[in-house]
């Protein structure tokens, strides 16, 4: 019995030693990675987004960031922007991304949804001049209840001109004016035309495709 008993103690200790071992890996693991610096692309000025750890930096392509625009410029009025970018690469233990879409908070969006008017999407997959392909949704609110052939003469104008400035825009280009309402504003001058409007946004944006090098 008492060498059964020694038997058991010496498994016993055995097994503490052994996860006592494992867990003193786990640490070292832990502490042979690196933090790796993200920042966004240069059209957003490469600001610094947060940090990531990995034993390499190739680890950490594909991973995506989501922040709001007015992290990125102190304008608490664009609070409401989400941006969401991709890890593409990187500098040293700087981590280069690109930018993959965006999105309007629904809060902000049903904020601006009235009574007796009428609410006008148009989704529409655009190409910039060098060759990337993004999902865009256009948003239009209208001051009073529009007619049928009204929504779908505002659906056209939204389509064509997102397609157009795609078309004769870099992808940097586009995503700028996108984000910061240029393109919002000029589609809102063609559309007001057709029936009395509130607002017009780009209430999303997702990069599909991008051009092989």
């Amino acid at each position: 019995m008492e060498k059964l008993n020694s038997e058991l103690f010496i498994k016993v200790c055995n097994k503490k030693i052994s996860m006592s071992s494992s867990k003193g890996a786990i640490k070292d693991k832990w502490k042979l990675k690196k933090w790796f610096t993200i920042v966004t692309p240069k059209i957003f000025g490469e600001i610094v987004l947060g940090s990531t750890p990995a034993f390499d930096a190739n680890q950490t392509i594909g991973r995506k960031v989501e922040t709001t625009l007015y992290d990125l410029t102190g304008d608490y009025n664009l609070v409401y922007v989400h941006l969401y970018f991709k890890i593409i690469g990187a500098e040293g233990e700087k981590l280069i991304t690109r930018f993959a879409g965006h999105e309007l908070s629904r809060d902000y969006v049903r904020s601006l949804v009235r009574r007796k008017s009428s609410k006008i999407n148009t989704i529409v997959d655009v190409t910039t001049k060098d060759g990337y392909t993004l999902r865009v949704k256009g948003l239009a609110l209208t001051t009073y209840k529009a007619h049928v052939s009204q929504k779908t003469a505002i659906r056209k104008i939204i389509s064509d001109m997102l397609s157009k400035k795609a078309s004769e825009s870099t992808f940097d280009e586009f995503v700028q004016d996108i984000v910061f309402g240029k393109t919002s504003n000029e589609i809102f001058e063609l559309t007001k035309k057709i029936c009395p409007l509130r607002k017009v946004e780009m209430e999303k944006t997702k990069l599909l495709k991008v051009p092989t090098q």
